[in-house]
């Protein structure tokens, strides 16, 4: 039988499999050492990155912090929330989000102190808004877009919850016939459920497209 390369070293063969032993030497040592400090997330927040109560601010600091956890966690309880006292500018609006990964924000709203009440949003986005030094709403975005059909199960299935009156299937289809003919989007509003303890409106949004965004605008229950 013909040998390939008969004048080859003996030891040329095993170089395959020691280039494949350091791969999976290497393999080894950063599941070992950067493993654990990839599950162990961004830890706890340092001073100045939340209020003394764990609260979120709007500040460098908290927003840095807010993008790191992905937790923003907003205190609704005592309104009037003073805007400035947690970073927000007291007239205006600030925006957080959409997240560089991509990924959504775990948006946590305390309403009252007086029962376990608020709610809890998973979202891409959310604005804060501010006038007269107060907060006034949080505007919270569902992520992508709905047929209406799938909007009006969407609003109807947090009804329960908020305390609001979900439009009916034909309102939203009558809004996206609207937008086609008008060439605008064309908005409906639900009216403001308390049972959270704040005030709730889902706000829809449809398109001549026949699609549907959907958003929660909420607001202190007083103040």
């Amino acid at each position: 039988m013909t040998l390939l390369n008969p004048h080859r070293p003996e030891w040329v063969r095993w170089i395959p499999a020691v280039i494949l032993s350091i791969i999976i030497l290497g393999v080894v040592l950063f599941a070992l050492i950067a493993g654990p400090r990839i599950a162990a997330g961004p830890g706890p927040a340092q001073e100045g990155q939340v209020t003394d109560l764990n609260w979120s601010v709007f500040t460098d600091d908290g927003l840095q912090f807010i993008e790191s956890a992905r937790t923003p966690r907003i205190d609704l309880s005592s309104p009037p929330v003073d805007a400035v006292e947690i970073g927000l500018p007291a007239d205006g609006s600030l925006t957080v989000g959409p997240h560089q990964t991509g990924l959504d924000y775990r948006l946590v709203l305390i309403a009252t102190d007086a029962e376990p009440n608020g709610a809890l949003f998973t979202t891409p986005q959310f604005t804060v808004n501010s006038s007269g030094g107060r907060l006034e709403s949080v505007r919270v975005e569902e992520r992508g877009a709905f047929t209406f059909r799938e909007t009006f199960l969407a609003v109807s299935e947090r009804a329960p919850d908020f305390g609001y009156t979900p439009p009916s299937s034909q309102q939203l289809a009558q809004a996206v016939t609207d937008a086609r003919e008008s060439g605008r989007p064309a908005v409906v509003r639900t009216d403001r459920g308390l049972d959270a303890g704040m005030g709730v409106v889902a706000e829809t949004t449809c398109f001549g497209g026949g699609f549907c965004q959907l958003s929660f605008i909420v607001t202190p229950a007083v103040g």
